[in-house]
C-alpha cells in the first residue's frame, strides 16, 4: 500500500531553500538567513575538528559531502526513522552514495539529556574519522572519541570550544559501580553479551578514557602506542596493558578524574577556521513539491519503498517538464524501483536539460548497466562503461561512478579488470564510512588475489562499532587471511556478506 502522509504537516506555503558547502548539502523549509547560519555552524564544526585533530581537509565531492535535511521537530524526525516510540531525536546513515543525515530544527531536550545536535556532531565525528584512518580503533576509543566531539560550544568571536562533558552520560558513569562495564573488559574488546547498562558504559567510560589520555600529561602519547601495538596485532588487552601500565591504577585514576568534574577544554580560535564559502538559493518549484519524497527516498528501507515514490514523482516532473533536476531524481528512484527503461529515458531529458549533470549520467549509465544484464544477447558494455567513464570525469572524487563501474564487470558475468579493481579500491579512499562498500571490495581484492589489499580494507570493519551480529563473520576473514588460506577467507567473506544484508 503506497504512503500517501506527509512526513510532517508542512505549511501548503513551506518555502524550500538549500545550502550548499564544501562538507555540507543541507535543505530546510527556513529562510535563507537561518539556513545560512546552520550551514555555517556545520562548517565550523568540521574545520574545528579538522584542526584540533591536525587532519588535512578533503578534496570536495558528492562522496565527501554530508547531505542534511532540517525536518520540523523531533516528532517528524521519528516518523521519518519508522520508530514513532522510539528515542531517537536525529539520525546519520553513512553511504559511498552520499551520506545524509536527518535533524530536527526545533527540540532540544535539557542538559542532561541526549541532544539532536550531539547525536549529529558524534556520528559526524565519525565520518571524519574515517576520512583519515585505515587503523583498526577498538569500539570503546571510536565512541569515546565521537563523544569527545559532540557537544561543542560555538563562542560569539567566532571560536569553537571542544572537549565539553556530554552531561546526558552523567547517569551511567554514576551509575558505573552499580554493575557498569569494568575498564579490563572494556579495553579487551569483549561486547558478546553487554546489558544495557553495560553498553551504555562503552560510551560513557569511553569518553572518560579518552578525555584523560587526551589531556593527561603524564599518559601522554599512551593511547598512541596503544593504537599500534593493536594496528601491529597485538591482542587488545595486552596492547592496553604495555601502553597504559596497572589497569587497576588507570582505574582508579578513572574514577577520580570523574568525581573531579573538572574537564580541561581546547578552543579553536576563529582565526583558525577556515571557513568555505556557503551558496543559499531557493529550490524550484518542481523540487520544493518533491522534497517529501526526496526525503522519503533518502530514507529509503522497508517503508520507504521506490515503487511508492515513483507515481508522485513522475506527476510533479509532468508539471515541471523542464526541470533537469526534477528529471534526475526520478531517474534515480525509477532506477531503485527496477524500472530502468523508464530511468535511462528521464535520465536523457534530465542529460538535454543539464548535460553537465553528473548524477543524471549516473542515473543513465545504471539504468543501461541493468538493461544489458537483463539483455546479454545485445548488451553493449563498452557503451555503459562509456557512459559511466563520462559521470567519473565530471566527479573525480565521487565514488559512485567506480563503484558502477567495477560492478559492470560482474553484470557482465566478466573478470573484473585490475583498472577495475583498483577504481574500486579509491572509491574506498572516498567513502571509508560505506561499511558494504568495504565488505564488497574485501572480496574483490581476495578473489583477484591481493590478500595485502584485503586486510588493509577490513582491518577497521573488523573494528567496526556498528557492525551487528556480521562482526564475528568479518574477523573470520583476518583470520584466515592472516592463516594464507585465501580460499577460506573467501568462504568466511561470503558468510560475512550474507549476514551485512540480513543485518
Amino acid at each position: 500500500m503506497a504512503i500517501v502522509a506527509s512526513i510532517w504537516s508542512a505549511p501548503a506555503a513551506a518555502t524550500w531553500n538549500e545550502a550548499i558547502s564544501k562538507h555540507f548539502h543541507v535543505y530546510a523549509d527556513e529562510s535563507p538567513d537561518d539556513l545560512k547560519a546552520f550551514a555555517t555552524k556545520l562548517e565550523r564544526f568540521d574545520a574545528a575538528v579538522r584542526q584540533a585533530r591536525g587532519t588535512p581537509d578533503v578534496d570536495a565531492g558528492a562522496s565527501t559531502q554530508v547531505t542534511v535535511y532540517v525536518l520540523r521537530d523531533i516528532a517528524a524526525i521519528r516518523n521519518i526513522y519508522g520508530d514513532r516510540d522510539s528515542g531517537v531525536a536525529g539520525f546519520y546513515v553513512p553511504r559511498a552514495t552520499g551520506s545524509v543525515a536527518f535533524v530536527p530544527r526545533a527540540g532540544e531536550v535539557g542538559t542532561y539529556e541526549l541532544s539532536a545536535e550531539s547525536i549529529f556532531f558524534h556520528e559526524y565525528t565519525h565520518h571524519l574519522m574515517l576520512e583519515d584512518t585505515d587503523r583498526p580503533l577498538p569500539t570503546w576509543l571510536v565512541e569515546g572519541f565521537a563523544e569527545f566531539f559532540a557537544v561543542p560550544r560555538f563562542e560569539s568571536n567566532g571560536g569553537v570550544t571542544l572537549g565539553l562533558p556530554p552531561r546526558y552520560r552523567a547517569e551511567v558513569l554514576y551509575d558505573q559501580g552499580m554493575g557498569g562495564l569494568s575498564l579490563p573488559r572494556m579495553l579487551a574488546g569483549d561486547y558478546t553479551t553487554l546489558d544495557e547498562l553495560q553498553f551504555e558504559s562503552l560510551y560513557g567510560r569511553g569518553w572518560l578514557l579518552t578525555h584523560l589520555l587526551s589531556f593527561d600529561l603524564k599518559r601522554r602519547g599512551q593511547l598512541s602506542k596503544y593504537i599500534d601495538e593493536i594496528s601491529a596485532g597485538k591482542p587488545a588487552l595486552q596492547a592496553a596493558t604495555d601502553a597504559f601500565g596497572d589497569l587497576n591504577q588507570l582505574d582508579r585514576e578513572l574514577n577520580a578524574y570523574f568525581k573531579a568534574d573538572k574537564f580541561t577544554v581546547a578552543t579553536i580560535p576563529a582565526s583558525a577556521l577556515h571557513l568555505p564559502p556557503i551558496e543559499v538559493r531557493p529550490l524550484s518549484p518542481a523540487m520544493a513539491e518533491l522534497m517529501d519524497t526526496k526525503i522519503r527516498f533518502a530514507r529509503e528501507g522497508k517503508r520507504y519503498t521506490a515503487p511508492t515514490l515513483v507515481g508522485r514523482a513522475r506527476s510533479v516532473v509532468q508539471r515541471y517538464p523542464a526541470d533537469a533536476q526534477a528529471a534526475t531524481l526520478l531517474a534515480q528512484i525509477e532506477n531503485s524501483a527496477k524500472q530502468y527503461d523508464a530511468a535511462a529515458r528521464d535520465a536523457d531529458t534530465a542529460l538535454k536539460l543539464d548535460p553537465r549533470s553528473e548524477q543524471a549520467e549516473l542515473a543513465k549509465g545504471e539504468a543501461l548497466m541493468n538493461i544489458a544484464k537483463a539483455n546479454p544477447t545485445t548488451a553493449d558494455w563498452n557503451g555503459v562503461r562509456t557512459v559511466l567513464s563520462t559521470a567519473n570525469r565530471m566527479d573525480v572524487e565521487d565514488a559512485q561512478p567506480l563503484i558502477l563501474f567495477f560492478r559492470s564487470y560482474s553484470a557482465a558475468n566478466q573478470q573484473p579488470t585490475s583498472n577495475a579493481i583498483d577504481g574500486l579500491k579509491y572509491a574506498i579512499l572516498l567513502a571509508p564510512q560505506d561499511a558494504k562498500l568495504r565488505l564488497e571490495a574485501v572480496g574483490a581484492f581476495l578473489k583477484g588475489n591481493r590478500p595485502a589489499d584485503a586486510r588493509e580494507v577490513l582491518l577497521p570493519l573488523a573494528y567496526s562499532p556498528h557492525a551487528g551480529k556480521s562482526h564475528d563473520a568479518v574477523r573470520k576473514i583476518l583470520d584466515q587471511i592472516d592463516a594464507k588460506n585465501i580460499p577460506q577467507a573467501i568462504v568466511a567473506w561470503q558468510a560475512a556478506e550474507k549476514l551485512y544484508d540480513d543485518d
